[in-house]
């Protein structure tokens, strides 16, 4: 038994019946569906040697419907390291063709598919805690070939570990994800020179720092990924610029609903009790 010719003999005569199913599979995902936001990654400093960004930025955030296929949050893929055990929360997604091209790619015309790199977020708690996710892999082939046509994108997801990032999107509780990893503002002294994001500054006892960000206006200096101990009598230099210290504002403390530590630590609490000498023993 072949395949019915009348419908295979020429796929640009469907044209209609495509349409047809773009709508559709556009409508099951809104039905079905959660709106989740779509960060574009702009790249800062790109590595061709290394094929990476350490210091990318996130300028926007559209919203987009998706349907999630499924999530591996605690039966995620498992491996040893040298930490340990090591489980990562992974997500797949589907979004409709048609919709992508009418968010994403007319929001940036060199967008027209999903881009490994790029991020997703869930603007809600997932088990109790909030979560960012990278592209890692863009399925191009799901639903492959019905009349002709593809009319979605199967996108893999994995938990994304913040590494200095920029976010400027606009929307205030994305771009308050800069305080999502351990970072220090510093005040500088008046001086003569500008700092700029990426920049490793370093001091002569040892201390190496990475620039997230550097205001000119008030002479503040964001710093992150800081090796040895930092000295406030000891310039800051990034080899051509050198700035004196003022004084240390404020260590930026991780944001519990994005990190696991805080989160950890507050079920831990419900576990043992940690005013006895010895809470497993009944002694």
């Amino acid at each position: 038994m072949a395949t019915n010719p009348y419908f295979i003999s020429n796929y640009s005569a469907y044209a209609a019946e495509q349409d047809l199913i773009h709508s559709l599979t556009a409508e099951t995902i809104q039905i079905s569906g959660i709106d989740l936001k779509y960060l574009p990654r702009s790249l800062m400093n790109f590595d061709s040697f290394y094929g990476e960004d350490t210091h990318s930025s996130f300028e926007q955030a559209i919203t987009l419907e998706f349907y999630v296929k499924s999530y591996d949050g605690f039966g995620g893929s498992q491996m040893l390291s040298k930490f340990g055990l090591q489980i990562s929360e992974e997500l797949t997604l589907s979004c409709a063709r048609k919709r992508f091209e009418q968010t994403v790619t007319a929001a940036n015309p060199e967008i027209v598919i999903p881009r490994e790199g790029d991020l997703i977020y869930i603007p809600f708690a997932v088990d109790e805690r909030q979560r960012v996710f990278e592209i890692t892999y863009v399925n191009q082939n799901e639903n492959f070939s019905t009349l002709g046509e593809r009319y979605s994108w199967e996108i893999s997801c994995r938990v994304f570990k913040f590494n200095g990032e920029k976010f400027e999107t606009g929307d205030s509780e994305i771009d308050g994800f800069d305080i999502n990893y351990l970072a220090t503002e510093i005040q500088l002294a008046v001086g003569v020179g500008n700092f700029s994001m990426g920049d490793t500054v370093t001091q002569t006892n040892g201390f190496t720092a990475e620039v997230i960000s550097y205001n000119s206006l008030n002479n503040v200096v964001v710093i992150t990924n800081s090796q040895g101990q930092m000295s406030s009598t000891l310039p800051l230099t990034n080899g051509v610029v050198s700035r004196n210290i003022a004084g240390v504002i404020n260590d930026v403390a991780n944001d519990s609903s994005m990190n696991d530590n805080s989160y950890l630590k507050t079920k831990e609490s419900t576990l043992v009790d940690f005013s006895e000498d010895n809470p497993f023993s009944e002694l």
